[in-house]
């Protein structure tokens, strides 16, 4: 019975069935940022910044951090320590990672939610793993509600929560312990 059906359904899908998964897969490559990708890197970082941090820094914040050199300066700070995630030849999210610590971690707002940003982290995690890291630590802000569910989704865990008085805003301490 089971291999008539089976039969059937095939009969009936196999038009709308992939032929070539693979040629339609795309291709994913996480590398070292180059001199080359600095500017590619900015960009992002810039449009990502502008499109899903007012909620939590509100216009003024993103206005003055992206117009007043913020988000240039920690990509130059963290350069040498960041990897770029290419979709397809365009780089599509990077981050900066360094002695178990993530700096930070940016997808393309148009690649959010197809789980791109899962896949760097855990390849970040594996690399940082690879170094002898038992665990990893990162810093967000407490209304950046986005990134800690993505976090808290990937196995993290709140560390504790403790007032910036120079930015005004509730830093969140995260922790990732590696198996």
């Amino acid at each position: 019975m089971l291999r008539e059906r089976c039969k059937a359904w095939l009969a009936r899908t196999k038009d709308r069935c992939l032929k070539d998964a693979s040629a339609k897969l795309p291709v994913k490559v996480i590398r070292p940022a180059e001199q080359a990708d600095l500017i590619a890197v900015q960009a992002l970082a810039k449009e990502t910044i502008d499109k899903c941090y007012r909620s939590f820094l509100g216009n003024e914040g993103v206005d003055w951090f992206i117009n007043g050199g913020g988000s240039d300066k920690e990509i130059i700070e963290h350069f040498s320590n960041i990897v770029v995630l290419e979709v397809d030849g365009v780089i599509a999210g990077y981050c900066a990672a360094e002695e178990g610590f993530i700096h930070i971690l940016m997808i393309s707002p148009q690649w959010q939610g197809v789980s791109l940003g899962a896949y760097l982290l855990a390849q970040v995690e594996i690399m940082q793993q690879a170094e002898g890291y038992e665990h990893l630590r990162l810093e967000t802000f407490k209304g950046n509600q986005q990134a800690l569910n993505f976090y808290q989704k990937q196995g993290w865990s709140v560390t504790r929560e403790e007032q910036d008085e120079s930015f005004g805003f509730v830093r969140v301490y995260m922790r990732k312990i590696l198996e």
